[in-house]
C-alpha cells in the first residue's frame, strides 16, 4: 500500500510525519483558520486525554506548517516548546497512539527549531533522548531520527561532553542503578574482592527502574552512540554500572540490548583503559557465561540475540590489544573458541540458526587471531566438515553459505598448515560433498530451496575453491595429487576446480 501524499499546504513537514499522521493532517486541510496557533497552544495545554492530545498537536503542527510567513511573538516559540515536552513528550503512555503524536510533537520542535534560534531546556533534552530508538514502542523511525536530529543541532561538542556526563550520567542513569554489579565498585571500578549479592534486592531494583524508566537502555545506548573515544576515555566509571547492570540483569531482551550497548562502548573505549584498569577483564567475565545461553535451556530465538552480541563484545575487547603477537588478545580469543564456538556447537548442532551465529563469528575470531589459528585448524576443520557434508544441511541454506565463509577466513589465515596434504585432502571432501548435496537437491523434484539460494551457495563454493588452490598456485608439488582422481571420477566436480583443469 503506497503512502498517501502530503497536503501541499503542510510541505514543511514533509519527512517528519508518516503515513497515519499525513492522512490526518489531510483532514485538517482548509480548516485552519488564520490567528488560531495560539488558540490551538492553548487547547494543547487544556487536554488530558490522548486522543485529545493528538488533535491538538496535530493542528499545532498544521499551523506551523501553514504559518511560515508568520513569525511568532518573542518568547512564543519557547512557551510552544515547553507545552510540546510537558504535554506531549511527558506522556507515559507507550501505545501506538502515544507514539504517534509524539511523532507529530517532535515534527512542530524540528520545524521550530529550524525557525527560530534558541535553546531546548536540559529537560526537553533529556527527554528526546528517549525517543532515539525507533525499537521501543513509544516511538517511530521518523520519531527517532528527527529526535537525534534536534539534539546534534542543539548540543555541539563540548555542550555534547557535558552533556552527557551532566545530567545524562550524573543525574539521570545514576540515580536510577543505584545498587551496583558486585564486579565492581561503588564509584563504577573494578571490585578487588567477590562480593555475594542478595538477588532479592537486585529484582527489586530491576523492577524499580523498568517500571519507572523503561527508557534507560535507549539512553544509554545515545550516551555511548555519542560519545568519544577521549569522552569514555575520562569518565569510563560513569558508563560501567549501567552497562554492567544491563549485561546481568535477567530479561534476555534487556541482557541482548545491553550486549550490543556494551560492544559499542568496548569499540569505542581506549585499548589501555580496558588494559590497564582492570575494566576489561570485569567485562570479559560478565560476558563469557552469555555464550552458554543455549538450546534447549535457553530458547533457539532467544538463543541468537544473546549470543551474536556477546561474541562482538569478545572480539572487540581482543581488538583493544594490539597486534596478533599479544599474548592477551590470543588468549581471550583461544578462549573464546575452546569454550565458546566448539562446546557451542557440540551442545547445539541441530539448530541451525545457533549454527549459522557460531560460523559467523568463527570467522570474525579465526581473522582475529591470525596465523595463530593454527592451532585449533584440526578442530575447526572437524566442525565445518560436520556442518557442510550433512546432506540434510542444504534445507537451510544461510548456515551452509556462513560455515562456507568461515572456511574461507581458515584457508586464508591457516594456509601455511594447510599445504601439508592432509588439512588440503580433507577441505577438498568437505567441498566436494557439499557441491554434490547442493547438485542433488536443486535437481530433486521435491526440493524446497529457493533456486536464489542455490546460486550464493554455489558461488560461494566456487570461490572458496579458489582460495584453496591459491595455496598452491606458484608450486604445484604441493597440489594434492588425489585431485585429479577425484576429478576423473565425479565430472559434476569439473566447474567448483575449474582452475585445476587448466
Amino acid at each position: 500500500m503506497s503512502e498517501p501524499p502530503l497536503d501541499p499546504a503542510f510541505g514543511v513537514l514533509d519527512g517528519l510525519v508518516g503515513p497515519a499522521n499525513i492522512e490526518r493532517l489531510n483532514a485538517l486541510s482548509g480548516i485552519l483558520e488564520d490567528g488560531a496557533l495560539e488558540d490551538s497552544v492553548d487547547q494543547l495545554n487544556a487536554c488530558k486525554g490522548v486522543s485529545d492530545l493528538h488533535e491538538a498537536i496535530l493542528r499545532v503542527a498544521g499551523y506551523l506548517s501553514a504559518k511560515e510567513t508568520c513569525d511568532l511573538k518573542d518568547g512564543q516559540a519557547e512557551k510552544l516548546a515547553g507545552a510540546i515536552n510537558t504535554k506531549v513528550l511527558s506522556t507515559k503512555n507507550d501505545t501506538g497512539d502515544s507514539a504517534l503524536f509524539v511523532e507529530t510533537g517532535l515534527a512542530c520542535l524540528s520545524v521550530l527549531s529550524s525557525k527560530y534560534s534558541f535553546a531546548l531546556d536540559e529537560d526537553t533534552h533529556l527527554k528526546l533522548i528517549r525517543v532515539t530508538d525507533a525499537r521501543d514502542s513509544w516511538t517511530t523511525c521518523i520519531s527517532a531520527t528527527t529526535a537525534t536530529e534536534i539534539l546534534a543541532q542543539q548540543l555541539k561538542d563540548e555542550e555534547m561532553a557535558d552533556f552527557i556526563v551532566g545530567p545524562v550520567l550524573q543525574k539521570t542513569l545514576k540515580a536510577l542503578f543505584t545498587r551496583h554489579s558486585s564486579r565492581i565498585t561503588a564509584s563504577g571500578r573494578p571490585s578487588q574482592y567477590s562480593i555475594a549479592e542478595d538477588r532479592s534486592r537486585m529484582f527489586e531494583e530491576v523492577q524499580t527502574w523498568k517500571d519507572e524508566a523503561p527508557w534507560a537502555e535507549t539512553v544509554i545506548q545515545w550516551a555511548v552512540n555519542m560519545s568519544t573515544p577521549a569522552l569514555i576515555q575520562q569518565q569510563w566509571p560513569l558508563f560501567t554500572p549501567v552497562l554492567l547492570a544491563l549485561v546481568e540483569n535477567e530479561s534476555i531482551d534487556v541482557k541482548s540490548r545491553g550486549l550490543e550497548i556494551l560492544a559499542s562502548f568496548v569499540a569505542k573505549c581506549p585499548g589501555q583503559v580496558l588494559q590497564n584498569t582492570g575494566i576489561g577483564r570485569v567485562f570479559e567475565d560478565a560476558t563469557f557465561p552469555m555464550l552458554l545461553y543455549l538450546p534447549s535451556v535457553t530458547p533457539e530465538e532467544q538463543s541468537t540475540t544473546i549470543l551474536s552480541p556477546a561474541y562482538d563484545v569478545l572480539i572487540k575487547l581482543a581488538e583493544s590489544s594490539d597486534g596478533v603477537q599479544n599474548p592477551e588478545r590470543r588468549r581471550l580469543l583461544d578462549k573464546a573458541l575452546r569454550d565458546g564456538i566448539f562446546a557451542g556447537h557440540f551442545h547445539a548442532s541441530q539448530y541451525s540458526r545457533i549454527v549459522q551465529v557460531l560460523m559467523q563469528k568463527t570467522a570474525s575470531i579465526v581473522n582475529c587471531l591470525g596465523i595463530y589459528s593454527i592451532k585449533h585448524l584440526k578442530n575447526l576443520l572437524s566442525m565445518i566438515s560436520t556442518i557442510m557434508t550433512d546432506p540434510f544441511a542444504t534445507a537451510h541454506p544461510p548456515t551452509v553459505i556462513t560455515a562456507t565463509q568461515a572456511l574461507d577466513a581458515i584457508i586464508a589465515n591457516c594456509w601455511p598448515r594447510i599445504q601439508e596434504t592432509e588439512h588440503a585432502e580433507q577441505i577438498i571432501r568437505i567441498l566436494s560433498l557439499c557441491w554434490l548435496n547442493v547438485a542433488e537437491e536443486s535437481q530433486s523434484s521435491s526440493t524446497q530451496i529457493p533456486e536464489a539460494d542455490v546460486e550464493i551457495l554455489s558461488r560461494e563454493l566456487i570461490r572458496t575453491s579458489k582460495i584453496l588452490q591459491a595455496i598452491w598456485a606458484e608450486d604445484d608439488s604441493k597440489r594434492p595429487r588425489r585431485l585429479d582422481e577425484v576429478l576423473e571420477k565425479e565430472p559434476r566436480l569439473a566447474k567448483l576446480f575449474a582452475p585445476a583443469l587448466a
